[in-house]
């Protein structure tokens, strides 16, 4: 198979998302930003670089949704966002909404 980037160089792809998981996205990465913020301002940030390099990663993203595009690959946006993600899942108990959901309607589809 042909190498789809043989330059290695970023390349500019559209971000083709329904307005409202955009709308979504844009709060989650602000109230992160907002978080990383008040940890930069603590006495004692845990980690202030990748406190800063997330912090920037966000930007990028919130910078690419209001494109429309995004300029790939970007391997830190990647890493933060994937970190935030588990983050939200975990603190939402998600993994248990959706085995309660699908215990649920399994039981459903057998009362017909």
């Amino acid at each position: 198979m042909a190498d789809q980037n043989p330059t290695a160089g970023p390349r500019v792809v559209p971000i083709d998302l329904p307005p409202a998981q955009t709308e979504i996205l844009r709060d989650e990465l602000l109230g992160w930003l907002a978080g990383i913020e008040e940890d930069l301002e603590s006495d004692e940030p845990p980690d202030p670089g990748a406190d800063a390099r997330e912090a920037d990663a966000f930007r990028r993203l919130l910078t690419a949704l209001d494109r429309g595009e995004i300029a790939l690959p970007d391997v830190e946006a990647r890493e933060a966002m994937s970190r935030a993600a588990e983050g939200y899942d975990d603190a939402s108990g998600y993994r248990r909404v959706v085995a309660v959901h699908d215990a649920h309607h399994a039981l459903l589809s057998l009362l017909g």
